[in-house]
């Protein structure tokens, strides 16, 4: 039953290094979407000024970051959570156990005091289930210590939540930004109307004064 306990406890162990891993690469790779966002948007900023930037494209590319963002934010959420209520369940367990143990080996020890008035066999015998009972309960407080570890390391998982927080004020001041470069893009679409309309007006002054010139 102690080996299949150990057993258990390092399947769960390697299951929460897993997620923790499956969660760093997806903001790894979250970051990486990021970065290549901002390379995109610094492309189009040093573009001519006549290029016709498709907005569309690139709202719906922050709208996909943004999305992603939030998927693996739940999911890291959700899965800290678990990750910590299961860890909880299982050093609560292993109180239990630990206290079941040490009120066994005081039991045990106070039989081996009563015994030591009789046979010397009998004695060594009991010395040994005090040992190995005493080395039970140090594999369990050794188990006990690894375990908070993890749980500590589950709670460094809040930092991936900041940094995805840190991502959205990224985002709006890029939203933002973007929304200054439509202004400017209006604003020239414009300009290049009505000098549009004034070239057309000078050629039709020109077109009058030839015919008056023909006229003369």
């Amino acid at each position: 039953m102690y080996q299949d306990s150990r057993s258990d406890r390092r399947k769960d162990n390697l299951e929460s290094s897993l997620t923790i891993h499956n969660l760093t690469e997806e903001k790894n790779k979250l970051e990486a979407n990021y970065d290549k966002l901002v390379e995109d948007v610094h492309q189009l900023l040093n573009a001519q000024e006549d290029r016709v930037l498709d907005f569309r494209y690139l709202q719906s590319k922050m709208e996909s970051a943004e999305e992603r963002k939030a998927e693996v934010t739940n999911s890291v959420v959700s899965d800290m959570k678990t990750g910590m209520e299961k860890k909880d369940a299982e050093i609560f367990k292993l109180q239990g156990k630990y206290e079941v143990l040490v009120n066994l080996t005081k039991a045990q020890g106070t039989v081996i005091r009563n015994m030591k008035f009789n046979h010397l066999k009998e004695k060594e015998v009991h010395s040994a289930a005090m040992r190995n009972l005493q080395f039970q309960v140090e594999e369990l407080t050794k188990s006990m210590e690894k375990l908070k570890q993890e749980n500590l390391k589950l709670m460094q998982v809040d930092e991936v939540t900041k940094s995805q927080e840190e991502l959205t004020q990224e985002n709006l001041k890029l939203k933002d930004h973007i929304g200054d470069l439509k202004k400017g893009h209006d604003k020239l679409t414009k300009d290049r109307a009505q000098l549009k309309l004034q070239i057309a007006d000078m050629l039709k002054a020109e077109e009058k004064n030839k015919q008056k010139m023909k006229g003369i």
